[in-house]
């Protein structure tokens, strides 16, 4: 029985999308680019245990963080940037950026940011309608790939990304340097959103129109402080 089953949810979810989280939760399980598939499925606990900072304390200067992992398999520099990509986004700048990348390398830092990104929607949809999370996978065997794909360079953003030929949205190439997982969240990027329909100025296949989804995009954006 596939893990996100349409069965298992007490409203019905496009095909589309339950094919696209399986996607990611197998491709949990597996070594990444640059993280072992043990390290994968404990970011993404992490990603479940972030929770926002008390009012009016400061976050901890990641300069000071030790990058020795701990009995999680995470090192504190490691857990804190997760807690900051999934809670504290709204203040990740350019410095801290270039500080944690610094530290991180920018293959695990960029692998890191994709598996939040990946994992957080199935989450939160999850939630919202009722169902429980799923459970983590138990992670595979294997060692990283470690491989930085070709045609990448530095254009503007905190990391580097495909530049050469690139004629797409910034969105698509974001996570290029990693270009599996970069792959996964395009797909539920694409599954969540618009399906095959994205040429499409007037959708009918959903209870929502396209102005309307749009209007949700755009509030949601505002809200979480998404400049893009």
């Amino acid at each position: 029985m596939p893990k996100f089953s349409s069965e298992t949810f007490p409203r019905p979810v496009n095909s589309q999308i339950l094919s696209a989280f399986e996607t990611v939760w197998d491709g949990l399980a597996v070594a990444g680019t640059w993280w072992t598939a043990t390290e994968r499925v404990a970011i993404v606990a992490a990603t479940r245990r972030s929770l926002p900072l008390p009012l009016g304390e400061a976050a901890p200067d990641i300069a000071g963080l030790s990058d020795a992992a701990g009995s999680d398999g995470l090192s504190p520099l490691t857990r804190e940037v997760v807690r900051r990509l999934t809670v504290d986004a709204g203040r990740i700048t350019r410095d801290w950026a270039t500080a944690a990348i610094d530290r991180m390398g920018p293959g695990r830092y960029v692998e890191t940011v994709a598996l939040v990104v990946q994992t957080i929607p199935i989450d939160l949809l999850c939630d919202l309608l009722g169902r429980p999370r799923q459970d983590l996978p138990v992670p595979g065997t294997g060692e990283p790939s470690r491989r930085v794909p070709d045609g990448l360079g530095q254009e503007g953003a905190f990391v580097p990304w495909t530049v050469d030929g690139w004629l797409g949205p910034n969105v698509a190439r974001a996570l290029s340097f990693v270009p599996e997982d970069n792959a996964r969240r395009m797909g539920i990027v694409m599954s969540m959103y618009s399906g095959e329909h994205f040429e499409e100025m007037v959708w009918r296949h959903r209870a929502l129109s396209r102005p309307q989804v749009e209007l949700v995009a755009a509030r949601t954006s505002a809200v979480n402080e998404c400049f893009y």
